[in-house]
């Protein structure tokens, strides 16, 4: 039968195609690509485009649990470590025995090698790689500082990042291949990882302002204000280094490489309590503790997640009270009754036990009065008022106002002082649990932006604003009028 010429053409396709693989060579140390060809009880074969398969010593491709991880026709890199019998050996990493390869061709081909963490030394660690001993400095050891015991007697993977042909000066580093795995980790968790998924960590770092928490070769973080229900806490109180736990992912910022965690959302919310059942029914007794104190009231614990506000006017059992510390202090354990319960907003306004009766509060202008109910600063746009840090985050921070509710002071508000990170900066400005003065700027419905008193003066040497107005409309004069009544 003839032969047609569609035919000449695909047979010269694969004639030159066979011409091209009987002429792909490689030598000691070139790294190959290829695929998985077939799966033997010792080896694994590769086709990587030359004469014949690579072969790849199969417990090199073995996970954790002793179960191979790849399958006929996954792609594998490797690289050349000599041949033998006219079978050109490949390993993924290279041991200091293998046969046919050099320090030299792992240095320039950037191969794993294999060695064992012999001894702690200044500067890092002697690890020994065949017959030969390498230098690994502390910074290259792990992504991060452990306790160097840790380390010693364990088998790691390296790559060599010097080397001198007298094999006197051997330096290599792991980082550099776990931050190569956690780069290809990151393209992986890029396309699974989901906001509102819970999943298992261990704590890396702890920070004044969180928690650092592997997720599986990449790190997130947990802001303090996510470490627990419980507030004012410090992260060494809740988690430790080394500590398993369990998170749920908050927000995934990939350009900027930031994954914020949660601990406390992967928790059960203790305000699940408060709105079923009797336990916080208006008029039922608790022994809480004392969290924080402002100048309207102290703030109490009845458990991790469930505080309550005893107004001033409740505290003291009819004492004369310029300042909650007058009568109790943080740490302090009182007993207390719920007076009302706003679940939608999550408040609780307490009574102090042995207050029927509201206490005397000492005014600024000297009087003393004795109100039938507390009264609470209005928050109204234009009103400088004394509120109480309740977090950081890295758009500003959450300040809880006098009558409960809580406003955001914007980054932007703020001159930002100390550190580079905007974060870090207004946490060390802004401490939680710390009072501070702020300006109601704007309400619109819940959401209350604030500014500073200091932030107003400077914008009124450079504005002009005749006509101010409040949230009813009500003028309130030029800018130049409102500061007047500032103390600054």
């Amino acid at each position: 039968m003839p032969v047609t010429q569609s035919g000449d053409g695909d047979f010269g396709a694969l004639l030159k195609a066979s011409f091209g693989r009987l002429k792909t060579e490689v030598r000691a140390g070139d790294k190959v690509r290829g695929v998985v060809s077939a799966l033997g009880r010792q080896s694994v074969f590769v086709d990587y485009g030359g004469r014949g398969d690579g072969v790849i010593d199969r417990n090199e491709l073995l996970d954790g649990d002793g179960e191979l991880k790849v399958k006929v026709g996954d792609t594998v890199e490797a690289f050349c470590v000599g041949t033998r019998d006219d079978e050109v050996r490949l390993t993924t990493k290279m041991t200091g025995h293998a046969e046919g390869a050099s320090f030299q061709d792992a240095l320039e081909s950037s191969m794993p090698v294999e060695g064992r963490v012999e001894v702690e030394r200044k500067g890092g660690f002697e690890v020994k790689i065949g017959n030969q001993t390498a230098f690994c400095p502390y910074s290259q050891i792990d992504l991060y500082r452990k306790d160097a015991a840790v380390h010693i007697g364990q088998r790691y993977s390296f790559v060599i990042t010097e080397y001198d042909d007298d094999g006197r000066n051997l330096v290599v580093s792991r980082r550099k291949l776990l931050e190569r795995e956690r780069i290809q980790l990151r393209e992986k968790l890029k396309a699974e990882l989901q906001v509102g998924q819970v999943l298992p960590g261990t704590v890396v770092k702890l920070m004044p302002f969180g928690a650092f928490v592997d997720i599986g070769g990449i790190e997130g973080l947990i802001p303090l204000s996510e470490l627990s229900w419980a507030r004012g806490v410090k992260p060494e109180e809740i988690v430790s280094e080394g500590e398993a736990v369990t998170v749920m992912v908050r927000g995934l910022n990939w350009d900027e490489n930031k994954i914020t965690l949660s601990l406390k959302q992967a928790q059960s919310d203790p305000w699940s309590k408060v709105t079923s059942g009797d336990v916080y029914a208006v008029g039922a007794r608790h022994t809480g503790t004392v969290t924080q104190l402002a100048p309207f009231g102290a703030f109490v614990q009845l458990e991790p997640g469930v505080e309550g506000l005893v107004h001033i006017s409740r505290l003291g059992a009819g004492r004369r009270i310029n300042h909650p510390q007058d009568v109790v202090k943080i740490g302090d354990r009182v007993d207390v009754a719920i007076e009302s319960v706003d679940a939608e907003r999550r408040r609780i306004s307490l009574s102090m036990e042995g207050t029927s009766e509201p206490a005397e509060v000492e005014t600024t202008s000297g009087t003393v009065g004795s109100p039938a109910q507390p009264q609470v600063e209005a928050v109204v746009e234009g009103k400088t008022l004394t509120g109480v840090v309740d977090g950081v985050r890295d758009f500003g921070v959450f300040v809880r106002l006098p009558n409960g509710d809580s406003g955001l002071l914007h980054v932007s508000q703020v001159e930002l002082k100390g550190s580079s990170n905007p974060r870090r900066a207004l946490f060390d400005m802004f401490k939680p649990g710390s009072s501070i003065d702020v300006v109601v700027k704007e309400i619109q419905g819940r959401r209350v932006s604030l500014t500073l008193p200091e932030t107003l003066a400077k914008e009124a040497e450079t504005l002009e604003v005749q006509d101010l107005k409040d949230s009813s409309g009500q003028g309130l004069g030029s800018l130049g009028d409102l500061l007047s009544g500032l103390k600054l």
